[in-house]
């Protein structure tokens, strides 16, 4: 039996994330002027930080990897919101790939 490729899922991810870390890096920018979002900032850069672990997990173990990057993902816009909002789509897409896709 072949084994299914997660190339998709990892490619989303990683995109997702890297889109996820440059809204936490804009949020904390612009957070300069007040400390919260200034820590919604860095709150972000995490989640998409382990959201690209999770796309590099997925590749392993996807049930897995598809949690974290959906976990990932709603701790992303949860929060910055539209900062993050791309990475979020991408990193849910993501992860609801991994875990549905046989």
């Amino acid at each position: 039996m072949k084994e299914t490729s997660r190339t998709i899922e990892l490619v989303l991810g990683i995109v997702g994330g890297i889109f996820g870390l440059l809204g936490g890096i804009f949020a904390v920018m612009f957070g300069m002027f007040a400390s919260e979002v200034t820590m919604l900032g860095v709150s972000a850069i995490l989640a998409s930080i382990f959201g690209i672990i999770g796309s590099v997990l997925v590749v392993k173990n996807p049930k897995v990897g598809g949690i974290v990057l959906v976990v990932s993902a709603v701790w992303l816009f949860i929060s910055v919101y539209l900062f993050g909002i791309l990475g979020a789509v991408l990193m849910v897409l993501a992860g609801l790939l991994a875990v549905l896709r046989k």
